[in-house]
């Protein structure tokens, strides 16, 4: 939180070398969410670059104190429902999630057979994901891929934690049924 307050007291104060900090702390996250909710790196990478264009023409205008990590995911978060209204994208029949979910793998071991499971595996829980909508994937992905808090997941939605909390515990029963009938 201090870090974040200097960073952001730095950019105020025209440092504009403070936003190439939280650039690159926060791009791959960021990515990897984006991504994660389109399964679409082409996609990905524009709603990304919009999120941190965005971040930079608003940052400024924050709170000294505020949090930046729940800030900049509620930017992508709006920036991602923004752009699949514009652009009327649906994910839920994607052909190359196979592909990109391997190019993703980086847990490769001497096995081949421990290899084929683990992508199979991935493959398997990026297909239910996509069946998911767009609330529960934004949950599952937040909380258990990013590992944010509740609060800060309630902060990124404009929900409360006893919100947050009902509606994952929705989205992995919603994640289990479609698990199982792949």
């Amino acid at each position: 939180m201090d870090q974040d307050r200097q960073i952001i007291k730095r950019f105020k104060s025209k440092d504009r070398e403070s936003f190439d900090e939280i650039f690159e702390k926060y791009y791959k996250p960021i990515y990897y969410f984006i991504y994660k909710m389109a399964y679409n790196s082409e996609a990905a990478e524009d709603i990304t670059q919009d999120t941190f264009v965005k971040v930079y023409k608003n940052l400024d205008k924050v709170e000294d104190d505020i949090k930046l990590s729940p800030w900049i995911y509620k930017i992508a978060h709006n920036t991602f429902i923004d752009y699949t209204r514009k652009h009327k994208i649906s994910y839920e029949l994607i052909d190359n999630i196979s592909y990109e979910s391997e190019l993703l793998n980086n847990n490769v071991s001497d096995n081949p057979e421990a290899n084929y499971m683990n992508v199979d595996l991935k493959n398997k829980i990026n297909r239910t994901m996509v069946k998911l909508n767009n609330r529960y994937k934004s949950v599952l992905i937040l909380r258990d891929y990013n590992n944010l808090s509740y609060k800060e997941v309630a902060l990124i939605l404009n929900l409360t934690e006893t919100a947050v909390k009902s509606l994952i515990h929705r989205a992995r029963l919603e994640f289990q049924k479609i698990f199982k009938e792949l």
